[in-house]
C-alpha cells in the first residue's frame, strides 16, 4: 500500500461516512483506495469493503461461546482482531497501489484504548500509518464540548504517537460563524478559555486555563480539517495531507490510472 489511514472518533461521528466519501474522493480522482472495515459490531456500512472483518468475526458466535451479552462481545471482538491481523494483512497484500482506509469499530474505546491495538496498526499498515480523528461538528461548536473533543484527541495521540489529523465532520451541520468560532479557538487558546468561562461561569478558572495552556504547548493544537462528507467537501485536503506525508507530495502512479 502506499499509505493507511485508520479512521476513529467517538460513536455517531460520522466513520464511516467519512471513510465512504474520501474513498469515493480518491477514485474519483484517479487514485486506488480501498476501505477495510474492522468493526464486527457494525450492521451498516456505506461502502463496498474490500476486506470485511465481520466475514472472520461473529458478534453473535462470540455471545454464545463466551455466555456474553453484546457489550462484553463487542470487547472480546475487538481483542480477536489482533490475533487476526496475519489474515487480515495478506487479505490486503495485493493493494500495492492503494490508499487504504481502516473503519474502526464505533465505539472509540474498542479501538483507540484496548492494549493490543498499537501494535495492530503496525502490523496492518507496515508502518505507513495516519490516524484520522473524526470530530462531531455539532458537538464541537460549543466550548466545553470543543474541549472534551481536543482532549480525547490528545487521548488518541498518547495511545498511537502517529501523524493526526483532526477532522472536524458534518460542517454542513452547523453555521459558518460556528465553524469560525472553531477555528479561532484552534489558533487562540486565550479565546477559547473566554468563550468557556462564559459558558461554564461556576468553573474552576486555574485548572482549565492550565488544560488549555497544555493544548497550546502540546501538538494538539494544529490544523482543523474541515469536511461534510454528505456534500464531499474537504477531502482535497485530507488527501494532500495524506500525500505529504507517505509520498512527498508527489502524486503516485497507480495500477487504476494505467488502465
Amino acid at each position: 500500500m502506499i499509505g493507511s489511514l485508520f479512521v476513529t472518533g467517538p460513536a455517531g461521528t460520522g466513520k464511516s461516512t467519512f471513510c465512504a466519501g474520501l474513498k469515493e474522493w480518491l477514485i474519483s480522482n484517479d487514485y486506488d483506495a480501498a476501505v477495510v472495515n474492522l468493526d464486527p459490531g457494525s450492521e451498516y456500512i456505506p461502502y463496498d469493503a474490500e476486506v470485511d472483518i465481520r466475514e472472520t468475526i461473529s458478534l453473535s458466535q462470540i455471545m454464545s461461546e463466551y455466555n456474553l451479552g453484546p457489550n462484553g462481545a463487542q470487547i472480546v471482538a475487538a481483542d480477536l482482531l489482533l490475533e487476526n491481523a496475519d489474515k487480515i494483512t495478506r487479505m490486503i497484500k495485493e493493494l500495492d497501489d492503494y490508499y487504504v482506509i481502516f473503519d474502526t469499530p464505533g465505539q472509540i474505546e474498542l479501538f483507540s484504548f484496548r492494549p493490543g491495538s498499537p501494535i495492530l496498526v503496525d502490523r496492518l499498515s507496515g508502518g505507513k500509518a495516519m490516524i484520522a480523528y473524526i470530530a462531531d461538528s455539532v458537538i464541537a461548536s460549543s466550548p466545553s464540548g470543543y474541549i472534551s473533543q481536543k482532549m480525547l484527541f490528545g487521548s488518541v495521540m498518547s495511545r498511537f504517537y502517529k501523524p493526526m489529523l483532526f477532522v472536524l465532520n458534518k460542517t454542513d451541520l452547523i453555521s459558518e460563524e460556528e465553524i469560525n468560532n472553531i477555528v479561532s479557538w484552534e489558533n487562540s487558546p486565550d479565546l477559547l478559555l473566554d468563550a468557556f468561562l462564559e459558558e461554564k461561569q461556576e468553573m474552576v478558572k486555574d485548572y482549565f486555563s492550565s488544560i488549555l495552556h497544555a493544548f497550546k504547548e502540546s501538538q494538539m493544537v494544529n490544523r482543523i480539517f474541515q469536511v461534510s462528507a454528505r456534500d464531499m467537501y474537504g477531502f482535497e485536503d485530507i488527501y494532500g495531507e495524506m500525500s505529504l506525508f507517505f509520498t512527498g507530495g508527489s502524486d503516485t502512479d497507480t495500477m487504476f490510472r494505467d488502465d
